[in-house]
């Protein structure tokens, strides 16, 4: 019977990781998967996740299930952190939150319970965008359109999108990235944010805001204010939230999908709906990271050490920017991280073709994605200078 399958291409980012473990050139760099390194090239377990990590090993009594919703007090610290002037908001039943298999999981509960209100609705992706978007929304049946974000030389186009989501029909959902854009690292600003939000009420569209990068574009404060723009111009949206990069918890798996509704009765309505579809797709959420999460949201002292852990990595990705743009300049290459200067994040997207990334690829031992896409924490002191004269020896 299994013959009949057929075979499906590998995952272009893990499988580009793969080959760059067997990797052997002596000042090879990895660019290409979205982890945050430090200067030393590497993604060490961030002291208060060690901390916490610690309180909950010594403190846990039991591995009972924590239901399908999750842990309920990770589910309530995130919300008040997202919400924090509208917390006010919880008490009136409107907004609730449901613990998931990282931020692909929410995304993943997000394209279901779509699906499951309407099966003809449009979806509408930026483009570029994370590729798993489109993937993840087609899987399970709804159809996938595009907005323009980037012009064709490379820079953020907005007026672009802007005229696009006005032909959008009324009632589709559009995907937003709330801060650290990827892959190109252009956020909007925010009279952008309040243009775009008040178009997504006239159009009646349901906005689901990908938030996978929180802290780590411009901080935990200032990544997060989109949410008070929509709370007081929308009745409804999702927020897809991961805790990967900014709680360093890649391979724990800890996400959430967050919905805001107009009434406590919608509420308790969708909140039946996730329950019901989570049991039929993973039962309950794993706990481990959620309690460590949790741990830290609840701890003024662990709470105080991610935020100051947050503002470091955030101020060594800004300074990697302005050293990577000065490189740039020696190197007679500036027009090649033009776009560096204007994004945010862990990530942007150079103007190269895919021959130029198999070239630095196979004579540099330099990895980044076809796109184009870097991961900016992957250069430091170190490789930055390698990086850039190889990029120049192609444009020679």
């Amino acid at each position: 019977m299994f013959e009949r399958l057929e075979m499906i291409p590998p995952d272009p980012i893990l499988t580009l990781n793969q080959i760059f473990n067997q990797d052997n050139h002596p000042h090879k760099i990895d660019l290409g998967i979205g982890l945050y390194k430090n200067d030393s090239g590497t993604t060490p377990i961030m002291e208060c996740v060690k901390l916490a990590e610690k309180h909950v090993v010594h403190s846990s009594k039991d591995k009972i299930y924590k239901g399908s919703n999750g842990l309920d007090s990770f589910c309530e610290n995130l919300i008040e952190m997202l919400f924090q002037t509208n917390i006010d908001l919880k008490e009136s039943g409107r907004v609730s939150a449901f613990q998931t298999i990282g931020g692909t999981g929410a995304v993943r509960l997000s394209a279901e319970i779509v699906h499951r209100i309407n099966i003809n609705t449009e979806i509408w992706i930026s483009n570029p965008s994370w590729d798993n978007h489109k993937d993840i929304f087609e899987h399970v049946g709804l159809k996938v359109n595009f907005y323009p974000y980037k012009s064709s030389f490379g820079d953020f186009n907005y007026q672009n999108m802007i005229e696009c989501i006005r032909k959008i029909p009324q009632g589709s959902i559009i995907i937003l990235h709330g801060c650290g854009h990827n892959p190109t690292g252009f956020d909007l600003t925010h009279d952008q944010w309040i243009e775009v939000i008040t178009l997504i009420k006239e159009l009646n569209l349901l906005p689901i805001i990908d938030m996978a990068y929180h802290g780590l574009a411009k901080g935990i404060a200032e990544d997060r204010k989109v949410i008070d723009i929509l709370v007081n111009f929308v009745d409804e949206f999702f927020v897809t939230y991961s805790c990967s990069k900014n709680f360093g918890l890649y391979r724990d798996r800890v996400g959430a999908l967050i919905i805001f509704c107009k009434d406590r009765k919608s509420t308790a309505k969708i909140k039946s709906q996730l329950s019901r579809l989570t049991r039929l797709n993973i039962s309950t959420p794993a706990a481990h990271g959620a309690l460590i999460v949790n741990q830290i949201l609840s701890s003024k002292e662990l709470k105080s050490l991610w935020e100051d852990e947050i503002t470091h990595m955030n101020t060594r990705i800004k300074a990697t920017r302005c050293m990577l743009i000065e490189a740039g300049k020696k190197h007679n290459t500036q027009y090649i991280f033009d776009n560096i200067y204007n994004g945010v994040g862990l990530f942007s997207m150079l103007e190269l073709t895919p021959v130029d990334v198999e070239l630095l690829r196979n004579e540099f031992g330099i990895y980044l994605l076809e796109s184009g896409r870097i991961n900016v924490s992957g250069l430091n002191h170190d490789n930055v200078t390698y990086f850039v004269s190889s990029i120049k020896s192609l444009k020679k």
